[in-house]
């Protein structure tokens, strides 16, 4: 029976929206208002998120070698530390390549090692992880390897590092929810509005007979197509400011990572829309059966 009637309560929908056009353009820019600044915190966080795991991704352990170490053994070395679990990338830095690093960070003050005549500096391997937690644990695994001369993660500022990230993003979270809750609130008492302003025309229809849904439908299509103007209108605003945003970022710091892929972007898009939507739904369902006697 809904269904056959589906074409009479859009109908009905679309000639609500052209009788209160003016309400409802207000409850349309309203909504897309509050979508807009949800969708700005949820870009801010995405890029926030990618921006720490970037971070984290930089930190690395260092193993610096004996000088006696045979090629045998090095090459031993390497299996073992390529089969613990964990592990990303595993890169060998000779003698010769850690000393002329070092002059290259000198620059021209690389003159001051022109007194030693033996290279100082060891072989080393360099690591990356796949989960940046497990730094410490991989780090004193391989300090137990023989030939192992020294281990460095630089540990206090990867504990910091991760502490500071673990935080960051639990507090991310919660704003996030806290804001998408309070934008229902406020969303849902924007919809309740304009159904007062009609609550007449509901108390005539049920006074004539017309059952609970047959007078909730329109008003819950109305609803709905409230939410998804409202979430269409605040993606294009937000995509076109984004990415002019993200252009200007760019120019005065080129080397930041920031989110550009559209594919990326792509669930914020999602969640906006199903959050316009589903909040403009129940909005007018809850806010009509205030009305009726149910």
């Amino acid at each position: 029976m809904i269904f056959e009637n589906m074409g009479f309560y859009f109908r009905e929908a679309l000639l609500s929206f052209r009788r209160s056009a003016l309400m409802s353009m207000a409850t349309i820019l309203s909504i897309t208002t509050i979508l807009i600044i949800v969708g700005v915190f949820l870009l801010i966080s995405i890029n926030s998120s990618l921006f720490l795991k970037n971070l984290e991704s930089q930190l690395e352990i260092v193993i610096y070698l004996e000088d006696n170490i045979s090629k045998a053994e090095l090459n031993n070395l390497k299996d073992n530390i390529t089969s613990i679990g964990g592990i990303k990338e595993v890169k060998f830095v000779s003698k010769e390549e850690a000393y002329q690093r070092l002059l290259k960070n000198l620059g021209e003050q690389k003159d001051i090692l022109s007194a030693i005549e033996v290279n100082p500096l060891p072989a080393s391997f360099e690591i990356q992880v796949k989960d940046p937690k497990l730094i410490e644990q991989i780090a004193n695994q391989i300090a137990e390897f023989k030939k192992v001369e020294e281990v460095e993660y630089g540990q206090e500022i990867a504990e910091k590092l991760l502490n500071f990230t673990y935080i960051f993003r639990r507090a991310g979270m919660l704003v996030l929810a806290l804001l998408v809750f309070a934008s229902i609130l406020i969303i849902s008492n924007i919809i309740k509005i304009t159904v007062y302003a009609r609550r007449n025309e509901i108390e005539i229809m049920s006074l004539a007979g017309a059952t609970s849904w047959f007078i909730k439908w329109p008003f819950i299509i109305e609803g709905f197509l409230q939410g998804f103007i409202s979430a269409i209108l605040s993606i294009i605003i937000l995509y076109n400011l984004y990415f002019f945003a993200t252009n200007k970022v760019h120019q005065v710091i080129p080397f930041l990572p920031l989110v550009v892929d559209n594919m990326d972007l792509l669930p914020i898009g999602i969640a906006i829309v199903l959050l316009g939507s589903f909040v403009g739904i129940l909005g007018s369902m809850f806010s009509v059966g205030k009305y009726l006697d149910v």
